[in-house]
C-alpha cells in the first residue's frame, strides 16, 4: 500500500522540553521509519514519533525521518500510524549526543485513532544546530545558544568570529571567506536587515546583545528564496523562542579593564537620562535655518557678526572635563518565558528579555601621517571610551493544529561617549605641535518588527507563508567637538587654532541618519508524493527603504581671549561668544552635506526541491530582483545617483548523501553586489581617531558574482564534526575600500575595479576526547577548530594606480579558530579555552608605490585573540568568570613600505595603533 494516510498525517509542533536560560544539555534521538511489508522498505511519511509519558512528539518527514530532543535519561519511544502495528522501543539518551533509533513498522487492518501532538523546533542547542546544518539544503556553519553560553561573547559580533571562515574588523564589521563588510547580508528573524553606517554598507553586528538570541546561522551559498545581493554570506540571527514551560532568569556580572577599572578616567559630562541612552536635548543642533550661521565674506560686517553671535549662543558650550576613578562595568540581564494552554491542539507563548551594560575602557592609540619625504605627522591619543548599551526582546506566538501567528519584537540601543586627548606634531618639518581635546558621541538604535503567519491544508503537503516587518535604523552624532591648540618653535604657549576646516581647527559637528525599512514576504510550497519527492516553493518579497541623512559642521571664527587657559571648559565657554571675540561658522556645503535616499527592492522566486537516484538531494531555483535606487538631494533640487537594474540569480545546491553521517556538497548561484546610500553620496565625513575624511562615489556600479561551491561533511555522533570544502568566486566590478589621491589630505572613498578571482578551503573539526580511555575525564572534553584559506586576485581598469597582483580588500590569506571545551554535568563543572587569529589584510587600499606615490595600501597586521571562561553550576543558580584577550596585542594599520609581505618595526610606516587592557568579569545567574 502507498505510505501516507490523511487520517493520520498530522502537523507536529513539538512542545520545546528545553529552559531557554538553564545550563543542562540535550540529547538527539533520530531515526527511520519504514514499512517492512513493502520489498524495498518505503519510507512511511506521517508516522508518529513520541516519547512515553512527556508529551513530547513529532511526525517523520518526506523521507520517513524524525529527530527528537530530550533531556539525558531512559525513555521509551513509541511510534504510531495508521494501518500498522504500533511499537515501544527503549532508548537511552545521553547529554551531548545523538542516539539512532531507526524502526521497520508492520502493516495490521486496525486503524489507529487520529493523533495530534504540538511541535516546536529546539534551536538553541549544539546538537540541533549540528542537524540544521547536517539537513540544510545550502552550504551553512553556525553557533547556537548553547555554544555561546560557553564564550565570553557579549554581542553578535563577538560570536561571528567562531564561525569558519568568518572575522571581524573593527570590532563590529564581518568578513566571510575574504569578503569585507559590503559583501555580507544580515537577516534579524527573517527580516533583511539595513545598513547601520553613516560612513559604509554595513551592519554593525556589536549593537546585537548575545545573550538574546537562540542561534546563528551563516549561509554560504544562495537558493532563490533568500536575497541575492551578497558575495560572502547572509549572516541570519534568530532571538529567542518561546519555551514550553514557565522560565525565569536574572543575571548581574561586574568586569574589570586592566587598564581602566579603579585607574583614572576622564570624561566630559553627561546629562539627565544618559545612562538609559536618553539624548540630552543640550547635546542636539539647534533649530537653525540654512543661513544661520553662513557667512556671505571673508571679513564678516557688525551686523552680520551679530547675526552669527546670535546663532551661536542657541548651541550648548559646555566644555567641561573631569577625572574619576572607573568603577566596575556592569552588565544585567532578565529573561521572562511562558506558555498557556489553550487545548491538546493550541496553546499561545510569549518571551520577554532585557538586556543592560555600562562599560568603561581606555584605549591608547598612535596616529602617524606620512609624504615622499617622510613622516608628516605624529599624534599619541589617549581614548576613554564609555558605552551603555540596553536591548528587549518581546515575542508572542500562537499555535493551534496547522495554524501559527508570531510577532517578534526587538530594540535595541547603544550610546558611546569617546573622550579623546591627542598630542603631538602635526608638521616634524616645521616642528608644529599640537595639543587637541575631542569629545565624539555616536548613538545607535534599532528597533524591529515582524509578524508573520503559517497555515498547513490538508496532509500537510500545502504550506502557505505569509509576514510583514517594520524596521527603524538611527543614528546620531551628537555635539561631537574639537578644541585643537598648537604652537610654533617659536612660541612659548599653545594658542587656540581657528581655521576655516573642521578637521583642522577647533569646532562643532552634527549627524543624524534616520532609515525606515517596510517590507512583506510570501510564499506557498506544495509537496508531491511522486518518486521524486518533489516540493515547489514560490514566492514573492517587497522592502521600501526611506533614508534622511545630514552632517553639519561648525568651526570657531574670530579673536580668542587674550588670556588662553589652554582649557576649553573656559577658553571655548559661552562667555567667549561675542562679536568681538568667538562666534560659530558654519561650513557645510550644500551639496555634499545632506542627502535623501529611497530604495525599492522586489523579487520573485521558484525553487524546486527533489531527491535524485535515492541518494542525491537536489534544490534549484530561480530568482528575480529588481533595485529602484535614489539618492538625492533636496536642498539642490537634484537627483545625485540612480540605480535601476534587475538581476536574474539561478541557483542550485546538491547534497550527495552516502550515509545518515557522510553528506558531499555542490553548488552554483549568481549573486550581485549592489552600491549603498551612502556610498554613492559624496558626503565628506571626518574621523578624528584616523584623521582622515570619507567620502562616497557617484559613479559606483552594480558588482556581478558567480560563486561555486564543494564540500565534505561527516558527523561521527553527538558534537563531532569533520568538514572540508573549497569554494571559488568571479566578481565583476567588485567595490573596495580606497585611498583617494585626489584629495590633498587623507581621503578614503570607494571604487570599482575590473573583476577579482577568490579562491578558498574550509577546514573544521570536532573532536570528544573520551575515546582516550586511559582518562575517564576526558569524556567530559571537546576539542574544536576551523581554519579557512583564501586567495585573491585582482584585474585592473585601464589607468588604475593600484599595486598589480594584491589581495581583495578586508581578505585574510588565514583565518584559524580553535579550543577546547569542559562540560561535566554530574559535577557543575564547565570550562573553554579559545583562540582566534586572522592573517594581515589591506584595510584600505592605496597606491603602488612604483607611481612615486606615499599613500599605499594601509593593511590590518595579524593579531591573536585567547580568551578563558570558568563556570559553576550549583542548583539554581550559576557562576561564570571569563578572562577575554588576555595576550592584548596592538591592533596596528600599517604601509608595508619595504614591500617584504609583513610588518617591520624598522622598515614599514605605522599608520594607526590601538591597544587596550585584558579584561575579566565575574557574573550571577539564578533561574527560577
Amino acid at each position: 500500500m502507498k505510505i501516507t494516510n490523511t487520517s493520520c498525517l498530522v502537523i507536529a509542533i513539538l512542545l520545546s522540553s528545553i529552559n531557554l536560560f538553564s545550563q543542562a544539555n540535550k540529547g538527539i534521538i533520530s531515526g527511520k521509519v519504514t514499512n517492512s511489508s513493502s520489498s524495498n522498505n518505503e519510507e512511511i511519511i506521517g508516522a508518529v514519533v513520541q516519547i512515553e509519558g512527556t508529551g513530547i512528539g513529532t511526525v517523520t518527514d518526506f523521507e520517513g525521518k524524525y529527530n527528537l530532543s530530550a533531556a539525558p535519561g531512559s525513555y521509551n519511544l513509541l511510534f504510531n500510524y495508521t494501518g500498522f502495528k504500533s511499537v515501544k522501543l527503549p532508548v537511552v539518551v545521553q547529554a551531548g549526543n545523538i542516539v539512532y533509533a531507526d524502526n521497520a513498522m508492520e502493516e495490521e487492518k486496525t486503524a489507529l485513532n487520529e493523533v495530534v501532538i504540538v511541535q516546536k523546533v529546539q534551536k538553541s542547542s549544539s546538537v540541533s544546530m549540528l542537524l540544521m546544518r547536517k539537513n540544510a539544503t545550502v552550504v551553512s556553519d553556525g553557533v547556537s545558544a548553547e555554544m555561546i553560553r560557553k564564550t565570553p561573547d557579549r554581542n553578535v559580533s563577538d560570536v561571528l568570529k567562531r564561525v569558519t571562515g568568518a572575522s571581524i574588523q573593527e570590532g563590529k564589521f564581518a568578513v566571510i571567506r575574504g569578503m569585507n563588510d559590503r559583501y555580507n547580508a544580515g537577516y534579524l528573524d527573517n527580516v533583511l536587515l539595513p545598513s547601520t553606517e553613516a560612513d559604509r554598507k554595513a551592519f554593525s553586528f556589536d549593537i546585537v546583545p548575545a545573550n538574546l538570541i537562540d542561534n546563528l546561522q551563516i549561509l554560504k551559498t544562495g537558493s532563490a528564496d533568500m536575497v541575492g545581493d551578497f558575495g560572502g554570506g547572509i549572516i541570519k540571527i534568530n532571538t529567542k523562542s518561546v519555551p514550553e514551560r514557565l522560565t525565569q532568569n536574572i543575571s548581574i556580572g561586574g568586569q574589570l579593564i586592566s587598564n581602566t577599572t579603579f585607574a583614572d578616567f576622564k570624561q566630559f559630562n553627561s546629562y539627565s537620562g544618559e545612562n538609559f541612552n536618553i539624548i540630552s536635548d543640550k547635546r542636539e543642533l539647534p533649530n537653525l535655518d540654512n543661513t544661520s550661521l553662513k557667512t556671505v565674506s571673508s571679513f564678516p560686517t557688525t551686523a552680520e557678526k551679530e547675526r552669527l553671535v546670535a546663532g551661536s549662543k542657541l548651541f550648548t558650550h559646555d566644555w567641561e572635563n573631569k577625572t574619576i576613578s572607573a568603577p566596575l562595568n556592569l552588565r544585567f540581564s532578565y529573561g521572562l518565558g511562558f506558555p498557556i494552554k489553550i487545548s491538546d491542539t493550541k496553546k499561545i507563548g510569549m518571551i520577554l528579555a532585557l538586556n543592560y551594560s555600562d562599560t568603561r575602557k581606555t584605549n591608547s592609540g598612535e596616529v602617524s601621517s606620512f609624504d615622499g619625504s617622510g613622516q608628516v605627522s605624529a599624534f599619541k591619543d589617549e581614548i576613554y571610551q564609555r558605552n551603555t548599551s540596553e536591548g528587549a526582546i518581546l515575542n508572542v506566538n500562537y499555535i493551534g493544529e496547522k495554524f501559527q501567528i508570531n510577532s517578534r519584537n526587538l530594540f535595541n540601543s547603544n550610546f558611546d561617549r569617546n573622550s579623546v586627548f591627542r598630542t603631538g606634531i602635526a608638521n616634524i618639518t616645521d616642528q608644529i605641535e599640537v595639543n587637541n581635546i575631542a569629545n565624539y558621541n555616536n548613538f545607535n538604535r534599532l528597533t524591529n518588527h515582524v509578524f508573520s503567519v503559517k497555515k498547513t491544508f490538508g496532509e500537510n503537503l500545502f504550506t502557505v507563508n505569509a509576514s510583514v516587518n517594520y524596521s527603524n535604523v538611527r543614528r546620531k552624532t551628537p555635539d561631537y567637538k574639537i578644541a585643537s591648540y598648537s604652537k610654533t618653535p617659536d612660541t612659548e604657549n599653545f594658542g587656540l587654532s581657528l581655521g576655516d576646516f573642521f578637521n583642522t581647527s577647533s569646532g562643532k559637528f552634527f549627524a543624524d541618519l534616520n532609515e525606515h525599512v517596510y517590507g512583506a514576504n510570501f510564499d506557498i510550497s506544495k509537496s508531491f508524493k511522486d518518486k521524486l519527492k518533489s516540493s515547489i516553493k514560490l514566492g514573492g518579497f517587497y522592502q521600501m527603504r526611506d533614508r534622511d541623512f545630514y552632517g553639519r559642521s561648525f568651526v570657531y571664527h574670530g579673536v580668542p581671549s587674550a588670556d588662553t587657559k589652554f582649557n576649553p571648559a573656559s577658553d571655548l565657554a559661552a562667555d567667549k561668544i561675542g562679536v568681538n571675540q568667538l562666534f560659530l561658522v558654519e561650513k557645510t556645503s550644500d551639496d555634499v552635506g545632506y542627502y535623501q535616499g529611497e530604495a525599492d527592492l522586489s523579487a520573485a522566486f521558484i525553487l524546486v526541491d527533489q531527491i535524485w537516484f535515492k541518494n542525491v538531494k537536489a534544490s534549484y531555483g530561480f530568482r528575480y530582483e529588481d533595485l529602484a535606487l535614489k539618492v538625492s538631494n533636496d536642498r539642490m533640487d537634484e537627483d545625485i545617483a540612480e540605480i535601476n537594474k534587475p538581476a536574474y540569480l539561478p541557483s542550485m545546491n546538491l547534497n550527495y548523501v552516502f550515509t545518515e553521517k557522510m553528506n558531499l556538497r555542490a553548488a552554483y548561484f549568481g549573486s550581485v553586489n549592489r552600491p549603498e546610500f551612502r556610498e554613492l553620496a559624496p558626503f565628506a565625513f571626518y574621523v578624528f581617531d584616523k584623521n582622515a575624511e570619507i567620502r562616497g562615489n557617484k559613479n559606483l556600479k552594480v558588482a556581478k558574482i558567480d560563486n561555486f561551491d564543494l564540500r565534505y561533511e561527516f558527523y561521527p555522533t553527538g558534537l563531532q564534526l569533520f568538514s572540508v570544502g573549497t569554494f571559488y568566486k568571479r566578481i565583476i566590478n567588485p567595490v573596495e575600500y580606497s585611498i583617494d589621491i585626489t584629495q590633498p589630505s587623507t581621503t578614503f572613498t570607494f571604487q570599482n575595479e575590473k573583476s577579482a578571482d577568490v579562491y578558498g578551503l574550509e577546514f573544521e573539526a570536532r573532536k570528544n576526547l573520551g575515546f582516550i580511555a586511559k582518562y575517564k575525564q576526558l569524556q567530559y572534553l571537546n576539542f574544536f577548530c576551523n581554519v579557512a584559506m583564501t586567495k585573491s586576485k585582482l584585474n585592473f581598469l585601464e589607468g588604475t594606480k593600484s599595486k598589480q597582483n594584491r589581495p581583495l580588500q578586508g581578505q585574510s590569506p588565514y583565518i584559524f579558530n580553535g579550543g577546547l571545551s569542559y562540560d561535566n554535568v554530574e559535577t557543575g563543572w564547565a570550562g573553554t579555552v579559545t583562540i582566534n587569529r586572522s592573517g594581515r589584510r589591506i584595510a584600505y587600499v592605496g597606491v603602488d608605490p612604483k607611481f612615486g606615490e606615499t599613500r599605499q595600501d594601509i593593511f590590518e597586521a595579524p593579531r591573536t585573540v585567547i580568551d578563558v571562561q570558568l563556570a559553576k553550576t550549583i542548583k539554581k543558580f550559576n557562576l561564570k568568570l571569563t578572562f577575554s584577550d588576555l595576550l592584548r596585542q596592538d591592533q596596528m594599520f600599517y604601509q608595508d613600505a619595504n614591500q617584504n609581505g609583513h610588518y617591520d618595526a624598522s622598515g614599514d610606516r605605522k599608520m594607526f595603533i590601538y591597544n587596550t587592557g585584558w579584561q575579566t568579569t565575574l557574573s550571577v545567574s539564578h533561574n527560577f
